[in-house]
């Protein structure tokens, strides 16, 4: 049915495979074939297993340039096949016959609320494409929790033999900074190519690529002939920006008390400078004296006296401007923690 090279140049799937995760996050530099080897799985997934693909941009405005010439660049891999995107399926049809099978469906992330009730009887993976916004770009409003909210709904209870879920997440992207949603809520950092999510139990993996085993050769490829040397970004290894927040020893002492966060990894205080221009994160909470209200920023982080503060409430709007723009400043390493319920 289908026709490879013998070496595959694009990203190798096969051996995050083999570590049969069900979230599994490929992040790496542009141009080593991770959305090109996903779309060949893809296709393989739903021409021989009749299996489903679900392809996931975070938001229409993403997703419609997608889906435009989606199956262009691995068509010539299932000669007397022809494919389509119809709406918001890809399809396909072999030789003559006029039935069209549809193999990839497309969804925003933004509109995930939009696709309860709909049947994925046949979906097995979902491939979230572009899931790292570029320094500065702006994720959802729990992002995170979204995407898990889109896989429970596609996998409606369905289990694979291992007992376990049967509809997989890849997730792809270029990660310019190790202060995302995705790392944070795993623990993933820079310092090993393979790692496995924090309590995760090994059903959450990242491979970080290196960028250095690709690099040379992709462009020696056929796939690779299209781009020139200086397409190929971080020729040095280096993948990430510095952290957005800076670690300060202390607070400046006339720094205005705001808030106590609440979180998932402990409690916290929020300052912001007299001239408005930073925020403190302290590792404990504001003293009882100053009367002072407790937020949650995670719906998991609420309990008996804790407000939880939704993306409208001023302190979510006070804590984000901040993180967003670069201002917030960690009052210690033990401060950091904070920082997955920060990027929310």
């Amino acid at each position: 049915m289908t026709t490879e090279t013998r070496v595959r140049e694009w990203y190798d799937y096969r051996a995050l495979r083999s570590r049969n995760a069900l979230i599994s996050v490929v992040a790496g530099p542009p141009r080593i074939g991770k959305t090109f080897g996903a779309k060949l799985d893809a296709c393989k997934l739903g021409i021989e297993k009749e299996r489903v693909t679900v392809w996931v941009r975070r938001t229409l405005t993403e997703l419609n340039p997608a889906k435009d010439g989606f199956f262009e660049s691995v068509a010539p891999f299932f000669p007397g096949v022809e494919f389509r995107v119809q709406g918001n399926r890809g399809q396909y049809r072999e030789g003559t016959k006029d039935v069209w099978q549809t193999i990839v469906r497309f969804t925003a992330l933004s509109i995930a609320y939009q696709v309860k009730g709909t049947e994925y009887a046949n979906a097995d993976r979902i491939v979230y494409d572009e899931c790292f916004t570029p320094p500065g770009g702006k994720y959802l409003e729990d992002e995170v929790a979204k995407l898990r909210r889109l896989w429970f709904t596609i996998n409606n209870n369905r289990t694979g033999r291992d007992g376990r879920a049967r509809t997989r997440i890849d997730l792809l992207g270029n990660p310019l900074e190790l202060d995302n949603p995705y790392f944070l809520e795993w623990g993933f950092d820079g310092s090993r190519e393979w790692q496995k999510g924090t309590a995760t139990g090994g059903d959450v993996v990242l491979h970080l690529v290196d960028p250095s085993k690709y690099e040379r050769r992709i462009t020696r490829t056929l796939f690779g002939r299209a781009i020139s040397e200086a397409d190929i970004e971080y020729a040095d290894g280096t993948y990430f920006t510095d952290d957005r927040g800076l670690v300060v020893e202390k607070r400046p002492d006339d720094a205005k008390p705001m808030v106590t966060l609440a979180t998932m990894r402990g409690v916290y205080s929020l300052w912001e400078a007299a001239d408005w221009s930073a925020m403190y994160v302290e590792p404990y909470p504001l003293a009882e004296g100053l009367g002072k209200m407790t937020v949650a920023f995670e719906p998991l982080a609420v309990g008996p006296g804790v407000v939880y503060a939704d993306a409208k409430h001023f302190m979510r709007k006070f804590a984000r401007r901040h993180y967003r723009n670069g201002g917030a400043r960690f009052v210690t390493q033990h401060a950091l923690a904070a920082r997955q319920a920060l990027a929310r």
